[in-house]
């Protein structure tokens, strides 16, 4: 694969998992304001529970007892809404902590594909040079055995 291109998948691909990041983050939140939400209509419910506890030995208004069950109903009504609220949330960073691992994976796959097209140019360019630096001593030991053959000669010549 060209490196530039190599090159331009790792850019996208760590931006996609920089977004995917921040999404998660977003996601994580909103569950927590969700929960915070679900709490506080919890505490509610205990609250008004506990105020009709301590009316009991009161004299009471059958309109007012009315309300005040109306009230509790449509209160855990919105509870049960809300921790519907609170699942769906939470599988929604599910699925975003999915999306971060897939993007942190395509990632380091396609990184992982550029460290072993680095390390094969390097080991073809190791190879290159150890080739020139054979050839180059091959062509000094020929030089220096021609020169030495050629001295011979003339040394064996000129004594006739």
């Amino acid at each position: 694969m060209n490196p530039a291109t190599l090159r331009v998948l790792i850019d996208r691909a760590v931006g996609a998992s920089e977004a995917a990041q921040a999404l998660l983050g977003k996601l994580r939140r909103s569950e927590e304001q969700a929960r915070k939400h679900l709490e506080t209509l919890r505490q509610y419910r205990q609250e008004y529970e506990e105020r009709g506890r301590n009316r009991e030995g009161e004299a009471r208004d059958p309109v007012a007892d009315h309300n005040y069950a109306a009230f509790l109903v449509r209160l855990q009504q919105a509870i049960d809404t809300q921790e519907q609220e609170v699942r769906a949330r939470e599988a929604a960073c599910t699925a975003g902590m999915q999306e971060v691992t897939r993007c942190l994976q395509r990632q380091k796959s396609l990184e992982a594909l550029d460290r072993r097209r680095l390390s094969a140019e390097q080991l073809v360019q190791a190879q290159r040079d150890q080739k020139n630096t054979d050839e180059f001593a091959r062509r000094q030991h020929d030089r220096a055995a021609a020169d030495q053959h050629d001295d011979s000669g003339q040394s064996a010549g000129s004594a006739w």
